[in-house]
């Protein structure tokens, strides 16, 4: 078993790989691969986008949280820049975002920082 950072909350509440459709029981993220890949688009299996559901989570448990209800928070988790923002949505004008799923963490925004190209 691996613990995985929910990619809304940060905390360790995943397992294995991402897109397993699993709700984190902090944030009630459910688990997408696609909007993992694909941070600002809305839809999927969440109403919101992540971009939007970290801003969220962020509000109830900001990054100075280390454990909430018995969870830490993954230590290489952070939530999206504002640069990295403006970049996913430069690209969600394209056909990308369809066609795009993250499954490992090293394949996840935060394991890349500095390497934005989708």
């Amino acid at each position: 078993m691996i613990d995985l950072p929910c990619p809304s909350c940060g905390f360790l509440t995943l397992e294995d790989v991402y897109g397993s459709h699993a709700i984190c029981p902090i944030c009630n993220w459910e688990d997408d691969g696609v909007q993992l890949a694909n941070p600002t688009s809305t839809g999927g299996a969440n109403g919101e986008s992540l971009a939007q559901a970290q801003q969220n989570a962020l509000s109830s448990f900001p990054l100075g949280v280390e454990v909430a209800s018995g969870f830490r928070r993954g230590s290489g988790w952070c939530p999206l820049s504002s640069t990295e923002i403006g970049h996913y949505e430069a690209l969600r004008g394209g056909n990308h975002w369809h066609s795009k799923s993250v499954s490992y963490e090293k394949e996840a925004y935060w394991s890349m920082l500095g390497v934005l190209s989708i």
